[in-house]
């Protein structure tokens, strides 16, 4: 880790990752709310204009399934947390690599706009 800068490379992609997740936010109405320090982040999904969480506690919710299932047919390995998407790359990522996976996020958060109720 140290040899290869491991840390360093987090902390240079941080911004990167918070830029990509707030433009996410501002094309999506199911993401509730997002954060990150250095490459460890997560994405919060929501089913309405109000902020309720998409999922219940210790629950799922059929469109965060479909995304993930979207997700996993395009290359994108991550898990979901009730209504949290998370995102933890390899700390190695390049920022092309990075925005690449966040391709894929914003395609597969289509799925859950559309559960987005009002």
């Amino acid at each position: 880790m140290l040899e290869e800068d491991m840390v360093g490379n987090a902390a240079r992609m941080q911004h990167v990752m918070l830029a990509e997740m707030a433009a996410l936010k501002a094309r999506h109405p199911s993401v509730r709310d997002f954060r990150a320090i250095g490459l460890f982040g997560a994405i919060e999904l929501q089913k309405d204009r109000q902020g309720t969480r998409m999922a219940p506690y210790n629950g799922s919710h059929p469109a965060i399934d479909r995304m993930m299932a979207f997700f996993k047919q395009e290359g994108l390995f991550t898990i979901s947390h009730w209504w949290t998407l998370m995102c933890n790359p390899p700390l190695s990522i390049t920022e092309a690599e990075l925005r690449e996976g966040f391709a894929i996020i914003d395609r597969g958060l289509a799925i859950t706009d559309e559960a987005v109720e009002g």
